[in-house]
């Protein structure tokens, strides 16, 4: 199956579409490295998303065994340095089709990603075909963790539960200015989609249980209304939480029978 790569014309012209242009400032914004394998087998911050949709941090070479029993079909590279060739060759090896989509890192007001750069991300994401399906950036932490708050949002969640589940992940180094950059992002787009596809409730539904996850909210002008309960997003939340529970277990047995082999 064969890669689908951004060249490095097209992630010049995305720059270029952010009027920043490929300046030392923003390519210092960008400067970040992955964390050293933790010993777990799997990248640092590995997150089941929902079924069959994961987050992580830059995949190492140490984590190509345990990423192979996931059978990806898909991965998403959110950062714009080029792949190392050991990680090139695991996506062909394993026939992994894989996307080249680099969000720009928000480090300041001035310099962040277009709602058209991101849609692509969430687009894919909202397609069952493409998953089992992988996200990462260099630390799994910020760029997943605000794409990731963008799909909630396209999928009904509030604003205060994508906020909360990004900080979840990204503390004590979340930064406030991708806070505003969920806030910004306009989910309108692509929520039709979403809702065509079922991506609303059940494993999609906020599985983030606080005050913020319970209150009313429109899910999108002119498709459908949904009005979270503190009963009924208790049962979303559940529910989420026992599909997750599963994924995770599944991933935890197959790290163990790794280690005996």
């Amino acid at each position: 199956m064969p890669d689908q790569w951004v060249d490095a014309d097209g992630i010049a012209a995305s720059l270029a579409a952010l009027n920043v242009g490929n300046d030392l400032a923003t390519i210092e914004l960008d400067k970040s490295q992955p964390p050293s394998p933790d010993g777990s087998g799997h990248p640092v911050n590995f997150q089941v998303i929902a079924p069959g949709l994961y987050r992580s941090s830059y995949p190492l070479f140490a984590h190509f065994e345990l990423l192979a029993d996931l059978k990806l079909k898909t991965i998403i590279t959110l950062v714009p340095q080029p792949l190392p060739l050991e990680f090139e060759n695991f996506i062909s090896s394993n026939g992994i089709v894989h996307h080249h989509i680099p969000i720009l890192a928000n480090k300041d007001p001035t310099v962040y990603s277009p709602d058209e750069i991101v849609n692509k991300v969430v687009k894919l994401m909202l397609d069952p075909a493409n998953y089992p399906m992988l996200i990462h950036c260099n630390k799994g932490k910020h760029r997943s963790g605000t794409i990731c708050a963008a799909f909630r949002k396209v999928t009904g969640w509030t604003l205060e539960a994508c906020i909360e589940e990004y900080e979840q992940y990204s503390k004590p180094k979340d930064r406030d200015l991708d806070k505003v950059f969920i806030e910004r992002y306009d989910a309108s787009v692509l929520k039709p989609l979403a809702y065509e596809r079922g991506y609303i409730g059940g494993a999609y539904g906020m599985g983030i249980t606080s005050t913020a996850s319970t209150r009313s909210s429109n899910y999108t002008t002119n498709t459908v209304e949904t009005a979270f309960t503190s009963e009924g997003s208790q049962l979303l939340a559940n529910d989420y939480q026992e599909r997750v529970k599963r994924e995770n277990d599944a991933f935890l047995e197959t790290a163990r029978s790794w280690s005996y082999r």
